[in-house]
């Protein structure tokens, strides 16, 4: 008789859930970006699962909309770092994270989509995002860079151009010098500009 692997078998369950539970996110997240309604029975019918298989990982539709708002954080921080954690200027880091931020919206539109679509929730995703967008204009704004002299009311209006330049690329396509002057126009309703040989290449 063979001997039973019990170590393997356990990773082969593992890997099985894992696989599952991303298979559920991803249905989701596709649900969330096309501005559906996120029910029990639309994600079931999407993931191609049965509801009981859903409750075995996430214990109600809520619970997947945080797991995927989590999952949408971490793509911000893969976009923006490590090279955003490098610049020592407040105003260079939030110029490479509307540019960064941006460019990966114009090469993955599912991305860009539920970006969009996430952000008119009431349990919105960008908390963290949204944080150190946040800290960054307050430090731009202690050294004087900066017209607008509110943080909350200056990343409103920062992250409300970065949307709506966003939605309009759903409508039509974008002119090769968008994400420039995109983000001359962001930094300019902050009475700012984007600081002399800042490179936003990665």
């Amino acid at each position: 008789m063979a001997k039973i692997d019990l170590a393997r078998r356990a990773k082969i369950g593992r890997d099985r859930r894992e696989r599952t539970r991303a298979h559920i996110l991803n249905a989701g997240a596709t649900l969330l970006a096309e501005g559906a309604a996120l029910t029990l029975d639309a994600v079931a019918e999407a993931a191609g699962l049965a509801k009981g298989t859903f409750y075995y990982h996430f214990g109600n539709v809520e619970e997947l909309i945080a797991a995927v708002n989590v999952q949408l954080e971490r793509s911000f921080d893969e976009v923006l770092a490590p090279p955003h954690a490098g610049l020592s200027n407040p105003v260079a880091r939030l110029s490479f994270a509307f540019a960064q931020s941006l460019e990966k919206a114009l090469s993955d539109t599912a991305w860009a989509r539920l970006v969009v679509q996430t952000s008119q929730k009431p349990n919105k995703f960008g908390g963290g995002v949204r944080k150190k967008l946040t800290a960054d204009i307050a430090e731009a704004i202690r050294q004087g860079h900066m017209a607008v002299l509110d943080p909350e009311l200056a990343t409103d209006i920062f992250v409300g151009i970065w949307l709506q330049v966003t939605r309009g690329t759903f409508e039509r396509a974008p002119t090769p010098d968008l994400t420039r002057k995109a983000l001359q126009a962001a930094l300019r309703a902050l009475g700012s500009a984007p600081p002399e040989g800042l490179s936003l290449s990665t």
